[in-house]
């Protein structure tokens, strides 16, 4: 493990300690759909940009480089058909 994947995956600690805070405040917060909202976007601004960062560095060790959209829409590729 080098470096940059130390730094990569204390990010991600990082992401998941701010994901528990923001959840709990989350879960107390008073009837407030502008606050929910913007709780709700931070997580998934959070989620999202360590998962394309985890999913570029996996290309970068097996060539597999998933395409932007595929990163939003499934953690697994589809099955072909038979």
């Amino acid at each position: 493990m080098d470096v940059h994947d130390r730094r990569l995956l204390a990010g991600l600690a990082k992401v998941n300690t701010e994901i528990g805070r923001v959840t709990v405040e989350l879960l107390t917060l008073q009837p407030d759909d502008a606050a929910y909202a913007d709780g709700l976007r931070t997580l998934g601004r959070q989620l999202v940009g360590i998962g394309a960062e985890l999913a570029a560095r996996a290309g970068q060790l097996d060539g597999l480089q998933p395409k932007p959209h595929e990163l939003l829409t499934t953690a697994e590729p589809p099955d072909e058909p038979s």
